[in-house]
């Protein structure tokens, strides 16, 4: 007897990002997805972005790569909060990574939330994390 398998992957991470849109809506914070190639700017970006709006926004990073926390680090050092997520070796964050890092983050506390995925164009783009939009530095 063959009994088929078929479950879509994006199915349970769509389900997922439609919950975390809901919990940022309710909390009232901009979520943002920065997607590029490795090494396209990513980090600076935030950096600079961070920097200059500190005075008027409460800021935080979830920080995705494949295994350092320097990145983390770089934008912790501007004073926002951040989070690190180290993929080993995954090509993008998705909704059950990010929900992870939410339990480090005090929601109450941020008006934008941004998400520096993976450095990767491909899988990225596929899996929705809750985000407002996504942001392609190119």
């Amino acid at each position: 007897m063959e009994i088929p398998v078929i479950c879509n992957v994006l199915e349970a991470n769509e389900k997922l990002s439609a919950r975390l849109k809901e919990h940022f809506a309710r909390h009232g914070i901009l979520t943002l997805n920065l997607i590029s190639s490795p090494g396209a700017g990513k980090t600076s970006l935030l950096e600079r972005t961070l920097a200059d709006l500190s005075p008027e926004f409460r800021m935080a990073v979830i920080e995705g790569d494949l295994q350092t926390d320097n990145d983390a680090q770089r934008v912790a050092a501007t004073g926002a909060q951040a989070v690190q997520i180290n993929t080993e070796g995954g090509c993008h964050l998705d909704s059950n990574l990010v929900m992870e890092a939410l339990g480090a983050l005090d929601l109450s506390e941020i008006d934008i939330l941004f998400i520096e995925n993976v450095g990767n164009l491909v899988c990225p783009v596929e899996f929705d994390c809750g985000e407002d939009a996504k942001i392609a530095l190119l």
